[in-house]
């Protein structure tokens, strides 16, 4: 999904809670990966490799993450709603800087 935003289209990916091995993860489709943090247990390794992954995807433009409603959702959920709110906060600013440095792979026939 896009939308637009100060003439430029800003794309929604996909997000979800996902259960492996008894542990939680939020689960972020980011155009052909699919990028797993881990929510109820700390490793820091892999949660910055997401992070890499992610800032090499905002050199090809701006996105937010999505996550279903769920009505009467348990606190897996409440703590990866709140979790998308601040990544989509912190990834828009990300862009903003990269765009201030000249570091996004811009298309030469805009």
């Amino acid at each position: 999904m896009l939308l637009e935003k100060g003439g430029k289209y800003m794309e929604t990916h996909e997000a979800e809670v996902i259960e492996i091995d008894k542990e939680y993860y939020l689960s972020l489709k980011v155009m052909d990966n699919t990028l797993n943090i881990p929510i109820t247990k700390d490793v820091p390794k892999e949660v910055q490799k997401v992070f890499n992954q992610l800032i090499l995807s905002l050199k090809k433009g701006v996105f937010k993450f999505s996550l279903k409603e769920v009505e009467d959702g348990d606190i897996i959920y409440h703590v990866a709603k709140e979790y998308i709110s601040q990544l989509n906060s912190e990834v828009m600013d990300v862009y903003k800087e990269m765009e201030g440095y000249g570091l996004l792979e811009v298309d030469k026939n805009e």
